[in-house]
C-alpha cells in the first residue's frame, strides 16, 4: 500500500469506520468487528468506503434486523465482517457476498460502476437467504 492509500484509509477509518461499527453493533445487538482490507483498495475506491460500502452494509443489516427472530440469527451466525475490493473491470463476474465461519465477508468494487458492488436489499436478500 502506498502512503497516499494508506493516509485516506487512516482517515475514513477515523472520520467514519468508528460510528458504523457502533451502528452494526447497536442493530445486531452484540459486537460485530468490521475489519476493512484496505490492501485490496485501489486508491480511487477508497473515498467511497462510507457511503458505497458501509452505509449500504449498514440498511442492509437493519433490514434484516427489524425482525427479533432474524436479529438472533444474525447474532448467533456473524462474528465478523470483512470488507475486500476487487477491481472496476469485471467487478460484476468476481463480486461476492459470503457467510462460512462466523464471517460474512462482502468482497466488490466500492465505487465503481453500480454492477459491481451490492446494494442494501441485495445485502438483506443474501443474508435472508442464507441463514
Amino acid at each position: 500500500m502506498k502512503l497516499e492509500e494508506k493516509k485516506a484509509a487512516k482517515l475514513i477509518e477515523d472520520q467514519y469506520l468508528g460510528a458504523y461499527q457502533k451502528e452494526v453493533n447497536e442493530i445486531v445487538g452484540k459486537e460485530i468487528p468490521i475489519n476493512i482490507n484496505w490492501d485490496t483498495f485501489e486508491i480511487y475506491f477508497i473515498k467511497f468506503v462510507p457511503s458505497i460500502c458501509l452505509q449500504r452494509l449498514t440498511d442492509g443489516l437493519k433490514e434484516v434486523c427489524k425482525n427479533d427472530k432474524l436479529r438472533e440469527v444474525i447474532a448467533a451466525n456473524i462474528n465478523a465482517i470483512e470488507i475486500y475490493c476487487v477491481p472496476n473491470e469485471d467487478a460484476e463476474t468476481k463480486k461476492e457476498l459470503k457467510l462460512g465461519g462466523g464471517v460474512f465477508s462482502l468482497t466488490a468494487c466500492w465505487g465503481g460502476h453500480q454492477s459491481g458492488y451490492y446494494t442494501d436489499l441485495d445485502i438483506t436478500e443474501y443474508l435472508e437467504s442464507n441463514l
